[in-house]
């Protein structure tokens, strides 16, 4: 074996170490955080508009292109995934925001208003 393919299988052979060490640690550090119980429905889009201080139409866009990754937007039972689609001349949109998503991306924990 050459001295060149030698050392690239003890570079992978460490990295492969590396991963496993990581993986082992994110598992044991996941086990010790405290999941909070979360409410049930969903999130308004107005209170996740003002939890990431933006407006209401940022948070519909964000969930629609899929880079906010805190729910999904459907019409008629089919999931919603360009502004395109976004027209109201096709009817209305539902936007469902998961509060375990939410509190995922954000750190912070919605409670419902009563």
């Amino acid at each position: 074996m050459g001295a060149d393919l030698q050392e690239e299988l003890s570079e992978i052979f460490s990295l492969e170490a590396s991963e496993k060490i990581a993986d082992k640690v994110c598992k044991k550090l996941m086990s010790m955080q405290k999941i909070p119980e979360f409410p049930t429905g969903s999130v308004p889009i107005a209170d996740a508009a003002k939890i990431y201080g933006r407006d209401q139409d940022w948070v519909r866009a964000g969930i629609v292109q899929g880079w906010l990754p805190i729910g999904i937007a459907t019409r008629a039972g089919e999931k919603i995934t360009k502004l395109s689609q976004m027209n109201s001349v096709y009817g209305r949109i539902n936007y469902y925001i998961s509060p375990k998503k939410l509190w995922e991306d954000t750190g912070i924990l919605w409670q419902k208003s009563n």
